[in-house]
Order: C-alpha cells, then structure tokens, then sequence
C-alpha cells in the first residue's frame, strides 16, 4: 500500500475545502432565493442586505475559483 506525499494530501485537503465551499455556496443561492420568492409571494419578510452580501461573497469565490480553471464535482459542466 503506498501512502500518500506531502503535496498530494495538500492536494486533497485543498479539493475537500473547495468542494465544502461549493456547497456553502449553493445553500447560501438557495435560502436567498427562497427569501426571495417568499418576499415576492407575500409570504416573508425582504432578504436583508447581509443576506445579498454573503450571496456576493459566495459569487465571488466561485469565479475566481473557475478563473483558476478549477472545476468542482456538481457544478454545471461536469
């Protein structure tokens, strides 16, 4: 059984991050949508300016990940 170098477990370690992230991402897309329709429906209160803020954050992290050419188990493309 051959184990693991140095740089490939930071290899790994840095894909298990990123795939983390991914999902961070797509939940914080989700819970703002729903914000979103409910507002629009008549059925909750407006996403608040932090709820747009951690959606921007979120954004921004994906493009530059997909500007390193990374691609992410789940994204589209895939």
């Amino acid at each position: 059984m051959s184990s693991k170098t140095p740089a490939r477990e930071k290899l790994d370690g840095a894909i298990a991050s990123e795939r983390r992230a991914h999902l961070e991402a797509r939940k914080i897309y989700d819970e703002l949508t729903a914000k979103m329709w409910a507002y629009q429906t008549g059925k909750g209160p407006a996403p608040t300016n932090e709820d747009f803020e951690m959606w921007s954050q979120a954004v921004e992290q994906r493009v530059k990940v997909k500007q390193l050419g990374i691609r992410v188990e789940g994204e589209p493309g895939l």
